[in-house]
């Protein structure tokens, strides 16, 4: 019996502003902020649960001439148990750092205030408000491969930071890439001006 796999599918920029504006003018900038958390370090919404507030208010915000935790100096990781638990240490960028600040100002209890359904709903909720179908803390996951991606990161170096147990698993996204399929024919066009056939 095989099994198949639904192809990941982004978020639009245009989505994502929707997503952002649906959030704030419900009054749930925590909300946007988990999304914002989820799509920077490309975590399951599991391993984000499992996150104690006490771990996540030692992490610092880079400073303002560390360009994103360019330097490893100031770069803050977080160990978290993935499937099968396996650990994994995830880089948190200076956008999930804050994020993670916004998300500390409204719970007491852990990274993320709800539970794994909880937050199911309410990014669903905030994904109807905005009129974006298929809103789920996994597709944030998604959205954090295809930006390494995008950003010509190495697919075995995504795999080994999204904690894939293969690269074949990777590799799915590498081929439903929009950025990487235009590229390809850029080279592909540029090859053959240069030897003119």
């Amino acid at each position: 019996m095989t099994t198949t796999r639904r192809t990941p599918r982004p978020f639009e920029p245009a989505e994502l502003e929707a997503l952002r504006l649906s959030a704030l003018q419900m009054g749930r900038p925590d909300v946007w902020a988990a999304m914002s958390w989820l799509r920077e370090t490309g975590c399951r919404i599991a391993e984000a649960c499992a996150i104690t507030s006490e771990e996540a208010r030692t992490w610092q915000v880079p400073p303002w001439w560390c360009r994103r935790n360019a330097c490893i100096r100031h770069a803050s990781f977080v160990i978290v148990n993935g499937k099968g638990s396996k650990k994994r240490r995830v880089l948190l960028t200076r956008r999930a750092v804050l994020a993670s600040q916004v998300l500390l100002a409204h719970t007491s209890n852990g990274l993320v205030p709800w539970t794994d359904r909880g937050c199911r709903y309410l990014f669903a909720q905030v994904g109807a408000r905005a009129g974006v179908a298929g809103v789920s803390p996994h597709r944030f996951r998604h959205q954090a491969v295809f930006d390494l991606l995008e950003a010509s990161v190495p697919v075995e170096v995504v795999a080994d930071m999204m904690g894939h147990s293969t690269v074949d698993i990777t590799r799915i996204y590498y081929l439903t890439s929009k950025a990487r399929q235009v590229t390809a024919a850029r080279m592909r066009s540029r090859r053959r001006r240069s030897s003119r056939v």
